[in-house]
């Protein structure tokens, strides 16, 4: 009777030793295949990320070259015509014998087309950097560039800016620069008839709201074709550490939000 009880014993021990392995077993299996798929996933969103942010590269290198490429242009174009008609116009009046009348005829069209290369001169300045932006700060510029869309197109734009002036002049000019692409792709693309831009510091923070009522778009689609204006506007504002937020669907409009700190 005492021998059974021992092989009892010694099979619930035995049984129970094996059982505690088995368990130890999967335990350690569970959590390495568990470690592993951490890895795997953490290995996929650090490729993903680098891949994002080699676009966000790329787009900016795009964005640059695309913005030489036309104020090169314009030099070569408008300026360097407007100059190159101006030395013929004055190596003319020096040929032959010409009537005091024509002489005045021809100074008065060599001076228009000096006042023509002065504004496309200053309109190409104005292009590299907004007018006022550092004499009168962030307001006067956004304001100047709302009445100058309002001129050329048939927007409502209810604008609300305050409390900028605590903005330094690069983030300043970087949200310049993310409205005038807003609003250039509001005219040229969404159809819309309304804009509300909202844009103020608050709690060390710049907040900018900007929304319409266009057709809207699908903006995974668009993100994936790489739309040069999105890229723009979350390169820049990852120059400033902030964060961009869009929402808009077919027929729904666009809203944007950016956050930069102060």
């Amino acid at each position: 009777m005492a021998d059974s009880s021992s092989i009892d014993l010694y099979f619930l021990l035995f049984g129970g030793t094996v059982t505690m392995l088995l368990l130890a077993v999967g335990l350690v299996t569970f959590l390495l295949q568990y470690q592993k798929k951490v890895i795997r996933q953490d290995l996929a969103f650090k490729e993903a990320e680098v891949k994002h942010n080699q676009e966000l590269f790329l787009g900016t290198l795009e964005a640059t070259e695309t913005e030489r490429a036309r104020l090169a242009r314009d030099l070569h174009d408008v300026v360097g015509a407007s100059l190159s008609a101006l030395r013929l116009q004055v190596s003319e009046i020096g040929k032959g014998s010409k009537s005091e009348a024509e002489i005045l005829k021809r100074t008065d069209l060599n001076k228009q087309m000096i006042d023509d290369m002065i504004m496309e001169v200053r309109r190409i300045s104005n292009d590299l950097l907004p007018p006022g932006l550092e004499e009168f700060g962030l307001a006067y510029s956004v304001e100047g560039l709302c009445e100058n869309v309002l001129v050329f197109s048939n927007l409502e734009i209810i604008l609300d800016v305050h409390e900028t002036e605590k903005l330094n002049k690069q983030k300043s000019l970087i949200i310049f620069r993310i409205l005038q692409e807003l609003l250039n792709n509001t005219v040229k693309h969404s159809g819309a008839s309304k804009v509300v831009i909202d844009l103020k510091v608050e709690n060390s923070e710049l907040k900018f709201s900007y929304s319409d009522n266009g057709k809207g778009f699908d903006f995974e689609e668009a993100y994936k074709k790489r739309s040069l204006g999105l890229k723009n506007i979350e390169v820049r504002t990852k120059m400033v550490k902030g964060t961009a937020t869009f929402e808009t669907k077919a027929n729904k409009g666009l809203s944007v939000e950016i956050r930069i700190p102060v």
